[in-house]
């Protein structure tokens, strides 16, 4: 974990993740904000994110609870989020490409 710490204390802020219909943000995404949360509080205020989510049937509750912990931490969106319904298709994908290609 101390390696993850550093990594989003440098400026990686980057964590993928896939939920399993929990209609929110899963474990693991979970446990990765825990573990930063209070070490990057002051050392990563107005770091820009971006972020996707992608759910079976609902995004609202894991858009919102990453939303809140952005906020809580004082990050920056740069885009509005992409959200994925169901099984990714090439408009997803290309909105997900989008998403990384123009959040530097």
């Amino acid at each position: 974990m101390q390696a993850i710490l550093e990594t989003v204390r440098a400026g990686a802020t980057r964590r993928r993740d896939r939920g399993r219909g929990r209609g929110g943000a899963a474990g693991a995404l979970k446990h990765f904000f825990d573990t930063v949360y209070y070490p990057c509080l002051d050392a990563t205020v107005g770091r820009p994110y971006a972020v996707y989510v992608h759910g079976n049937n609902d995004t609202t509750g894991a858009v919102r609870a990453v939303e809140s912990i952005a906020t809580g931490l004082r990050w920056k969106r740069m885009r509005d989020p992409v959200t994925v319904i169901g099984t990714p298709d090439a408009v997803a994908r290309e909105a997900c490409w989008e998403l990384g290609a123009n959040s530097r």
